[in-house]
């Protein structure tokens, strides 16, 4: 299985999808969600290959296959040093115009390197259901820990929270979800601290995203507000398509009509050259 080691000797798993004898058009770096990864995204990888597109998707540190507590983030920039690595490495295996794809948590990972690496050229990016507030707020509980903890305690690990018949209508996503070894649904109270900090600075510094942008939003996410993040995706001043989709769950490319949602973002890349 491909690896790659972070800055700081992190061991992080990928899984490549490369067109067969020919070169492609573009490599897309997928990142998925939190305790989340690549292996769930078969169609995803698979899809993109018989589309001329190299696929490469990654565990985040802490998730999946890749090294680093379960769960657990120290700082935010790590994701972004990873991501940074993971980009020449990718390099090394075609030249191919790099595009983001990013998944819920990686979609924010996504927008806030677009943000802090303006001059590493992304051809694009594609967010689907970015997490950038809860479609639900947490317990009064939590967030009291939430913010008591992190000092004294960051490695605490508490539950997500996320039921898994809330990120696809088809049930059979939910149950493989659920059943999954390689999905932890913990969270520790650093790494609470940590997204809560780049949620905020993502915002704040939105008018740094200078690549094109596809959002994918879904009309009846149950796990991220998808409501802020068009009136985010309308604030920005970069070049942005919006496409929504009023009846899917959280989950837009594991949905019984991911083929839409497909459809629309490799038209997006072809409209670029991509």
């Amino acid at each position: 299985m491909p690896q790659l080691r972070a800055p700081d000797g992190t061991s992080l798993h990928f899984e490549a999808y490369e067109p067969p004898e020919r070169t492609p058009r573009s490599a897309v770096l997928f990142l998925p969600g939190w305790s989340d990864h690549a292996g769930r995204w078969t169609y995803v990888g698979e899809r993109l290959r018989q589309a001329g597109v190299a696929a490469y998707l990654l565990d985040v540190r802490g998730q999946g296959r890749s090294g680093g507590r379960r769960g657990h983030l120290s700082r935010f920039s790590q994701l972004l040093a990873d991501l940074q690595a993971f980009r020449r490495v990718v390099r090394l295996r075609t030249n191919a115009p790099q595009v983001l794809l990013g998944h819920s948590f990686g979609a924010l990972v996504a927008l806030r390197y677009l943000e802090s690496q303006p001059s590493d050229v992304i051809a694009a990016a594609v967010l689907a259901s970015p997490w950038l507030g809860l479609a639900v707020p947490p317990p009064r509980w939590k967030l009291t820990l939430g913010r008591v903890l992190p000092d004294v305690w960051p490695t605490l690990t508490l539950s997500t929270g996320i039921e898994p018949d809330h990120l696809s209508r088809d049930p059979t996503v939910g149950a493989a979800y659920e059943a999954d070894p390689l999905v932890h649904q913990v969270m520790t109270t650093g790494a609470w601290r940590e997204i809560q900090w780049a949620q905020r600075v993502v915002s704040a510094d939105a008018d740094r995203i200078e690549s094109p942008l596809l959002f994918l939003l879904a009309g009846e996410d149950r796990v991220v507000d998808a409501q802020l993040a068009r009136a985010f995706a309308d604030s920005l001043k970069s070049e942005v398509q919006v496409r929504w989709y009023p009846e899917m769950y959280h989950e837009i490319l594991l949905d019984p009509r991911a083929e839409e949602a497909m459809d629309d973002m490799l038209q997006f890349l072809r409209g670029r050259g991509l």
